[in-house]
């Protein structure tokens, strides 16, 4: 007799889910911890999966996995000043692999963002005068001025104005 089998049409894809602890209030250099879970939600099995990540080095995470498999990485980020001043962190991960039969996956992408605490923008200043007693007509007083960045976000464009110099 003759049989005939039909198989399913092979058909690889992921799944990817990225999470963040903390998700919020992060100050400069806070650890942020990523937890990244990648899943075969196909019906053949992948090989040489990758993780590439736009805030860390991933290329030593490597993924097997059958269908309905998954596998979860977890690794750190410590948050920059440029992070604080943006406001937050949009940190994105991507998973590839190889099928092994059949067309090889989509690209799949998942993104975690936290914010940053939010901003205070703070200036002292301090002003000291040198001599600062003794002084007689004709004599030059040397002045220094201190101005500290007592916030946590980035200042620019700063200016200083004294009734007494230009």
């Amino acid at each position: 007799d003759d049989c005939t089998v039909t198989t399913v049409e092979a058909k690889a894809e992921l799944s990817i889910t990225k999470t963040a602890n903390p998700t919020s209030d992060v100050a400069v250099d806070d650890t942020i911890t990523y937890t990244v879970v990648v899943k075969n939600i196909g019906n053949v099995s992948v090989t040489a999966g990758t993780l590439a990540d736009d805030h860390a080095d991933l290329s030593g995470e490597t993924f097997e996995l059958a269908p309905g498999e998954t596998a979860e990485f977890t690794y750190t980020y410590t948050a920059t000043q440029a992070d604080i001043d943006a406001g937050r962190i949009v940190n994105v991960v991507k998973a590839n692999a190889k099928a092994v039969r059949g067309d090889d996956p989509e690209e799949a992408t998942a993104t975690a963002t936290v914010t940053a605490a939010d901003a205070e923008s703070k200036l002292s200043a301090t002003k000291t005068a040198d001599p600062a007693e003794g002084v007689e007509v004709g004599d030059t007083i040397t002045y220094t001025v201190v101005v500290k960045n007592e916030g946590n976000v980035t200042v620019k464009d700063g200016k200083l104005a004294d009734d007494h110099a230009d």
